[in-house]
C-alpha cells in the first residue's frame, strides 16, 4: 500500500512540474548571456503557431550516431553547440531546409553563430513502433531540438 502511495505522489508531481515546464520552453534551455532573442523576427510552424528566432554562439560539435539501437541513435542526437565555456550548455541542433546534414557536418569543432527555431519533436505510439519506454511508459520524445535556420562561422582576433 505504501508503495503504490508513494508511486502515485512521484507521478503527480512529476506530472505537475512537466506541465509547469511546459509552458515554459525557455527553461528547457537555460538562456545565459549568450543567448539572444529576436524580438523582430518570428517563424510561422505548424498550425499557425509562432516560434521566436533565437540566436546561439559557441562550438558545434558532431558525434556521429552509435551503431545498433541506443536512446540517442533513436533521439537522432548528434549535432550538439557548447554555448558558454564557463558552464556549457549543450544544446541539440537539427538540420532545416535551410541548413543541411552535410552543413552541419562541415562546421564540426568551429565556433560559429546560429538562428534557430525550437522543434518540439514527436512522441510515437507505442503501438505502431519499437521505442524506449519514458517514465510513464510512454515512447519517449523524437526528433526534439533546434532546427538551424542558418550558420555562420565566428572569426576571432589573435591578440
Amino acid at each position: 500500500m505504501s508503495t503504490w502511495f508513494c508511486k502515485q505522489t512521484l507521478l503527480t508531481g512529476v506530472g505537475i512540474f512537466t506541465l509547469l515546464i511546459s509552458n515554459y520552453p525557455a527553461i528547457s534551455c537555460p538562456l545565459s548571456t549568450v543567448v539572444k532573442i529576436s524580438n523582430s523576427q518570428n517563424l510561422n510552424i505548424n498550425n499557425s503557431m509562432t516560434q521566436k528566432i533565437l540566436t546561439f554562439q559557441g562550438l558545434l560539435t558532431y558525434e556521429p550516431l552509435p551503431p545498433g539501437k541506443s536512446v540517442r541513435a533513436y533521439k537522432g542526437e548528434e549535432f550538439f553547440i557548447k554555448t558558454n565555456s564557463m558552464n556549457p550548455e549543450r544544446i541539440v541542433l537539427r538540420s532545416s531546409e535551410n541548413v543541411s546534414v552535410a552543413d552541419l557536418e562541415s562546421f564540426h569543432n568551429q565556433q560559429v553563430e546560429i538562428t534557430a527555431v525550437y522543434f518540439a519533436g514527436i512522441r510515437p505510439s507505442k503501438n505502431e513502433v519499437a521505442c524506449p519506454l519514458d517514465f510513464d511508459g510512454q515512447c519517449m520524445v523524437q526528433g526534439e531540438g533546434y532546427q538551424v535556420l542558418s550558420i555562420t562561422p565566428l572569426k576571432f582576433k589573435q591578440q
